[in-house]
């Protein structure tokens, strides 16, 4: 069947040529439809294989082998086509529970509320995803899939069985694998669903992140993030979509002067009034990617100021790090040359082939010489991000229509401190080295201020580091990633975890 990924991307692309709500949607809903007698078939023709293998080998089969055919749900077949066959069926399975959800007569008569997510199978946008679904919201992905997998619809759906939550209704999440930034096909798009959702608002969550590549490239951060940006915008207008949560970056502070360096950062330090930014005169070494994000931020006010029942919020968010308890949903992304380079990433690829983890020096105070950062669990940005959203559906004349918050801890840790965490969990022992030197664009010490998310919308972080850590570890046992001593965990309903260590040759008991 080839590789699965690419199946989903090709069943992409044919629904989006000038037949948008036929042609590429049938073959989907065909296949959603009838993979029963799909398999059938495959079967069929896999025996018919075999048989022709025995004649071609001068081997005989017992009477006729195609006599019982319809009166026996399944012949019998030789071991190793019987592999092949188990394999098939795998990788069928995985390819219609990731193609996408169009549906050609989806919602019945009425049309349902619905929230446009762009970058929704990336690492916050895919979790972003599970709060909203756990909330019963439709939901519409538009991803291009630059940076991500279309699996990772199918990994959303697992997310949610293990939560608890049921299977997932396909008419709650439908992807399209477009471009945000492509006028055409997006306003394509939102006219043919139009008959069946009511887009009532947008996160815009996909946008180039990686600092060390704004500095290499600046010019693409300004054409993804800021021209792209624009042209989205205007498409949400011509919709009448007004409400939106945009992603924006605690690189929007740049860097505090060493005698500042451990202040946290607040909301007031970067302000946007009108077109105008105002950036108090302590802060500087901006990145492009800092830039395109300040740039953002000023074009969302506008958006705003342009209409008077238009709402947005911005949250300016610090270090989103761990994963989904369940381990189906985590930071993957396409791109690992330049997005690979998280530090929960480089303690992973650390641990799994037993390397040197290398820190840079920053010049923080937190006595070891690294950066310091506040790192928060990705699960508590999602929720402040649709926390956010519904902030903007609630209608109050006497609030400001444009927003802006940082979702941060408002603790700095030192980057060694998620490693020291991981060793205790996982007993593994990271070689690191120490670097003197800073990367660039990085800044020696970055904690946000969230005394104001915290009083107006609500929202303070609920897991901690130690949560963080042990999710993570978790995944990679999940993932079969420890190549020695495996992690055994045993939860008890208290949410105690029970640590021990254990050689098992299998992922069966986890």
């Amino acid at each position: 069947m080839g590789d699965v990924d690419s199946l989903y991307e090709e069943l992409q692309l044919s629904a989006m040529d000038s037949r948008f709500d036929k042609g590429g949607v049938m073959v989907a809903l065909f296949l959603r439809a009838h993979w029963f007698s799909l398999m059938r078939v495959v079967q069929q023709h896999i025996y018919l294989a075999t048989v022709n293998s025995f004649h071609e080998n001068g081997l005989s089969s017992a009477g006729n082998p195609l006599a019982n055919w319809t009166s026996s749900p399944r012949p019998t077949i030789p071991w190793w086509h019987e592999k092949y066959h188990q394999q098939l069926v795998k990788q069928v399975i995985n390819l219609l529970t990731s193609i996408p959800c169009y549906l050609y007569e989806p919602f019945g008569g009425a049309r349902n509320s619905a929230v446009l997510v762009t970058g929704g199978l990336g690492y916050v946008g895919s979790h972003v995803c599970i709060e909203l679904l756990r909330r019963a919201y439709t939901i519409l992905i538009v991803d291009d899939l630059m940076n991500s997998f279309g699996s990772v619809v199918r990994d959303i759906g697992l997310t949610l069985e293990a939560s608890g939550l049921g299977n997932l209704p396909s008419r709650r999440l439908i992807h399209i694998s477009i471009d945000y930034g492509d006028p055409v096909s997006l306003d394509r798009a939102l006219v043919s669903y139009s008959r069946y959702l009511r887009v009532t608002g947008a996160m815009h969550l996909a946008a180039s992140k990686p600092v060390a590549e704004s500095l290499k490239n600046p010019w693409k951060y300004y054409e993804n993030n800021v021209v792209k940006m624009e042209t989205f915008l205007r498409l949400l207008g011509k919709h009448g979509i007004r409400n939106i949560v945009f992603s924006s970056s605690a690189t929007a502070y740049g860097c505090l002067p060493s005698e500042m360096a451990s202040k946290a950062l607040n909301e007031d330090m970067v302000t946007i009034i009108g077109l105008d930014v105002h950036i108090k005169d302590t802060i500087a070494g901006l990145t492009p990617h800092g830039i395109s994000k300040i740039f953002g931020e000023a074009m969302i006010k506008k958006f705003v100021d342009d209409h008077p029942r238009r709402r947005a919020v911005v949250f300016r968010l610090f270090n989103p790090v761990g994963c989904n308890p369940s381990g189906y949903l985590k930071e993957n992304p396409r791109d690992y040359q330049w997005c690979g380079g998280g530090v929960m990433q480089k303690i992973k690829k650390a641990v799994v082939d037993d390397t040197v983890l290398q820190v840079f020096g920053g010049g923080g105070d937190g006595g070891d010489g690294s950066c310091i950062r506040d790192f928060v669990h990705v699960g508590d940005i999602a929720r402040g991000i649709v926390m956010g959203f519904e902030d903007c559906l609630r209608v109050d004349e006497t609030k400001k229509r444009c927003k802006v918050y940082n979702l941060a801890s408002g603790k700095g840790v030192s980057v060694k401190q998620p490693l020291k965490g991981i060793e205790n969990e996982s007993g593994a022992i990271v070689k690191i080295e120490d670097c003197q030197k800073r990367r660039e664009g990085d800044v020696p010490i970055s904690i946000g201020d969230m005394e104001k998310v915290r009083s107006e919308l609500g929202w303070r972080p609920e897991l901690r580091l130690a949560d963080i850590c042990r999710h993570f570890v978790g995944l990679m046992v999940l993932e079969n990633m420890l190549e020695k001593d495996r992690i055994l965990y045993t939860c008890t309903r208290t949410n105690s975890i029970q640590v021990s260590r254990a050689k098992i040759t299998s992922l069966d008991i986890w």
